[in-house]
């Protein structure tokens, strides 16, 4: 057995982490400056995002909507069929096409409802950029309706953590932006995604390999004033340290409360309905997960396990890819069972099917 769960905080991408030892490579204060909205969390499903989107929005000088956009990429890359932004009629037809998004689904949901005149009015700039600050200001103003700081005050976020691939994308959209990503063990990604949707154990591992590897690669063309990675298992075995690291990342004060949530972030799995972090939520592969299963997970991922300074069973296995057959097989098997999963959550297998295609 090699490796060590040694924790580190914040590092500079790129740099391969000493024999035995943390990576502890920080930034010196006097280098940070306050980010310039907005920023992005990212990270692969079920890696305690909202966990982490939670503890970011306890601090006054934070906020986060506690709905996934999703939307951004895509439009970012269709935004020129709308035309110029400063005529009405086209902010309409985008805020038209915006409505059938994921996210204004779950807004609704939630009570948050989008007035386009009052979007419209809020739009300090007529091109995509702002009407995006404009849409985000319009739901701040609902979901937090007393909020402690003007909008002009508050640096903003999006948690998105598909948005891990899409980070050239997004830092020339918002050349100022910074990112977050919070990853977590493989294995017990592995775990919680199969609980929570029935994924498929080497489906997962190989796309988490796979999102890692870009993100990373992204993150250190970007360089360490706009591209910051924690850990989940540092996090939660001592929430506070780690925590202000990222408040001075951003350039905001550590709350005297910092490790508190604002809400209560998790709806499924074991984490469900917790009202403070759940430090036991860790290494929880270690004691359900069969061996044949772990030694495959670390023939997909063990490079990156021994990069980021995750335990290793299996030194001795080299790293492979799945064939792109049996991951085509994988995600069909998956997305019939996600359909399942949302048909109970929708209501019916129409609005299950609606809901996955909206995006």
């Amino acid at each position: 057995m090699t490796g060590t769960d040694a924790p580190f905080t914040r590092f500079r991408p790129g740099g391969e982490a000493p024999a035995g030892g943390p990576r502890d490579v920080l930034l010196a204060r006097s280098d940070v400056t306050r980010a310039e909205p907005p920023f992005f969390v990212v990270g692969n499903p079920r890696s305690g995002t909202k966990m982490f989107r939670e503890l970011l929005n306890r601090s006054p000088d934070i906020w986060i909507s506690d709905v996934e956009s999703h939307f951004i990429p895509r439009f970012t890359r269709e935004i020129a069929r709308y035309g110029d932004l400063t005529e009405r009629a086209n902010f309409d037809r985008l805020a038209h096409a915006l409505r059938a998004t994921r996210a204004f689904w779950h807004w609704n949901r939630r009570g948050v409802h989008i007035d386009d005149g009052r979007w419209w009015s809020r739009c300090r700039r007529r091109d995509w950029p702002g009407v995006l600050e404009a849409l985000f200001r319009c739901v701040h103003e609902q979901e937090i309706p007393e909020p402690p700081r003007r909008w002009d005050d508050v640096l903003w976020g999006d948690k998105t953590p598909a948005y891990m691939e899409e980070l050239p994308l997004l830092a020339a959209l918002y050349p100022h932006a910074r990112f977050v990503h919070l990853m977590r063990d493989p294995r017990d990604c592995v775990l919680s995604t199969r609980d929570a949707w029935g994924n498929t154990p080497l489906r997962t591992a190989q796309e988490w390999a796979d999102r890692v590897r870009r993100c990373r690669e992204a993150g250190m063309a970007l360089g360490p004033e706009r591209y910051f990675e924690l850990r989940y298992e540092d996090l939660v075995g001592d929430v506070r340290p780690h925590l202000a690291a990222v408040f001075d990342f951003l350039g905001v004060p550590t709350p005297p409360d910092a490790g508190q949530f604002l809400r209560v972030p998790e709806n499924l799995g074991s984490a469900r309905g917790a009202s403070e972090v759940v430090t036991r939520n860790r290494q929880k592969w270690k004691q359900t997960m069969p061996e044949d299963m772990r030694r495959d997970i670390e023939g997909i991922t063990g490079d990156l396990l021994s990069i980021y300074g995750y335990e290793r069973e299996y030194p001795g296995v080299p790293v492979r890819r799945l064939p792109a057959a049996r991951m085509a097989a994988y995600r069909l098997r998956d997305a019939w069972r996600q359909l399942q999963f949302r048909r109970k959550e929708q209501g019916g297998w129409v609005r299950g099917l609606r809901f996955l295609l909206a995006r």
